[in-house]
């Protein structure tokens, strides 16, 4: 099995159309599904907190919000904005995509998710360990792991949804995260005024 997880994450990086078909065709149950996107929230939360415990010059005043350092300094609340972040993910994965023709379902999209994010806590975990030998190219691993991230997403929300073109996905990603923040901003104005 655990060769296979090895072999899956670099087919991910080398073809994610075809990594999300064989995740897509474990057909994992609804529960299995659910139980690892919590295991991903929290492996993923205990890495991004010893990151803040090991990252130089981070946790000093100023350099992090004060609401978002104490966030950090709580892993179990790391967790659950994690795991909703996650949720929401696969959420607007599968509906924006349905709302242009795509045929995805939420629990593929959440295994998809899932498995992006286990992705991320292998470069996380890399870049821990290259925060203690070099900041510069721990920062520079961060960077590319944001190009990787939205790469094999929009790969894999095409494979979800049987579109043709990753780039098209692209845009519409970008177009949804637009509008998202558009929302957000009107909905904080409207609280504030």
């Amino acid at each position: 099995m655990q060769a296979e997880l090895g072999h899956l994450m670099q087919l991910t990086l080398q073809s994610p159309r075809v990594a999300a078909q064989r995740l897509m065709a474990w057909r994992l149950p609804a529960p299995a599904v659910w139980l690892a996107v919590a295991l991903m929230a929290v492996i993923s939360a205990l890495l991004s907190c010893a990151s803040l415990l090991l990252a130089p010059g981070r946790a000093e005043p100023g350099m992090i919000e004060p609401s978002i350092l104490a966030m950090l300094q709580n892993p179990l609340q790391v967790a659950v904005v994690q795991g909703v972040v996650m949720v929401i993910m696969a959420m607007l994965a599968q509906g924006v995509g349905r709302m242009f023709g795509g045929r995805g379902q939420f629990v593929d999209a959440l295994v998809l998710i899932g498995w992006t994010e286990a992705l991320l806590c292998v470069l996380q975990l890399a870049q821990i360990v290259l925060m203690l030998i070099s900041p510069g190219v721990a920062a520079a691993t961060g960077l590319f792991g944001m190009i990787l991230f939205v790469w094999v997403l929009a790969n894999f929300v095409a494979e979800l949804h049987g579109f043709a073109s990753a780039g098209k996905v692209l845009a519409g990603i970008i177009a949804t995260v637009l509008a998202i923040s558009v929302l957000v901003a009107f909905a904080l104005v409207a609280m504030e005024g």
